[in-house]
């Protein structure tokens, strides 16, 4: 038995199943800090868990959801805070 919604539709659970969680922000993302607060915290997430992780920001912006000038700015400003380390060639790690 399926569950009923109130008249919305969208993907089931099983049609998005095993793929990369979207998380894009949109041009707006300053003005939206509970968003903001969410990818912050799955990026830090990610590299705690993973301590030797590098990425790139292809890389990063693949793995995370997220269009890479946002991508870029996200990591750019996790690195000021010293959270994560930006590495010969452009690429981020763990601190």
């Amino acid at each position: 038995m399926q569950p009923k919604t109130a008249g919305t539709t969208g993907p089931s659970l099983h049609a998005v199943k095993g793929r990369p969680l979207a998380m894009a922000l949109q041009r707006g993302e300053r003005r939206d800090p509970v968003r903001r607060a969410a990818v912050i915290r799955r990026i830090t997430a990610e590299f705690r868990e993973m301590p030797g992780l590098v990425l790139s920001i292809p890389q990063a912006s693949r793995l995370l959801g997220l269009d890479q000038p946002a991508c870029e700015r996200i990591l750019a400003s996790l690195a000021r805070e010293g959270l994560l380390r930006r590495r010969t060639g452009g690429s981020y790690g763990a601190a």
